[in-house]
């Protein structure tokens, strides 16, 4: 099987393609210039596996949250594809990605991850999800949606309904809030596009993560700033 996964929603545009079990991945870090970079990024990497878009099979994304205009970038491109070539497209939160990479890295048979993402201004998207194993595959179940408030609020919240000592705590922000964290079970990590293809391979209920052109929808968590601008006015 051959896949092509992308990720636009952090400063990071990246893309990977699983080809005969090798991976091929290219990444820029510069958030501002995705809509410039994300189709050269494809290009290069379809070219260093030696593939086409026609010899694609399934196509990839992580759908947010992060980026407002990263995300739009990324899924506008993906449908794009996904319409032309009538590909159906594996789509999977950052959220419920960073507790399926920190699973795996646990080697548990069940665990509760809290994930977390830096969204800026002491502020994280989290979300909680409880990982076991079925049939081989790994079950990710939703016990908390993704939200969006500061560390300190989601911590002393979640600490009042959850003994979070026996959680996986994982994300990209674990060093950046250490002085609220330190007293936790915690991994900093940010999935990439080849464990987006890895999710995709070894997840158990994977039709619940397909999408068409039609219906694949973004996860932004919170308002976009221009919303929030004009509910403030």
């Amino acid at each position: 099987m051959k896949i092509l996964g992308i990720d636009t929603t952090t400063k990071s545009a990246s893309c990977s393609i699983l080809n005969e079990n090798v991976y091929y991945t290219n990444s820029i870090t510069n958030d501002i210039t995705h809509s410039e970079k994300l189709l050269p990024i494809i290009h290069e990497t379809l070219e260093k596996a030696s593939l086409t878009l026609n010899d694609i099979d399934i196509l990839a994304a992580i759908n947010g949250p992060g980026s407002f205009t990263g995300i739009r970038i990324g899924l506008a491109t993906v449908k794009a594809f996904a319409q032309v070539k009538e590909m159906n497209v594996f789509s999977i939160s950052s959220i419920d990605l960073i507790s399926y990479v920190a699973f795996k890295k646990s080697n548990c048979q069940e665990k509760y991850v809290l994930s977390l993402i830096d969204a800026n201004n002491s502020r994280v998207y989290y979300g909680i999800n409880k990982l076991s194993f079925k049939e081989g595959k790994i079950v990710i179940q939703k016990v908390l949606d993704v939200g969006n408030d500061l560390i300190e609020d989601v911590i002393k919240d979640l600490s009042s309904k959850y003994n979070l000592n026996d959680f996986i705590i994982a994300g990209n922000c674990i060093e950046k809030f250490s002085n609220i964290l330190s007293q936790y079970n915690c991994t900093d990590l940010y999935p990439t596009t080849e464990d987006l293809i890895d999710c995709y391979l070894n997840i158990y209920d994977t039709d619940a993560y397909l999408y068409n052109a039609y219906n694949l929808d973004a996860l932004y968590a919170r308002p976009s700033q221009a919303e929030r601008v004009a509910n403030n006015g």
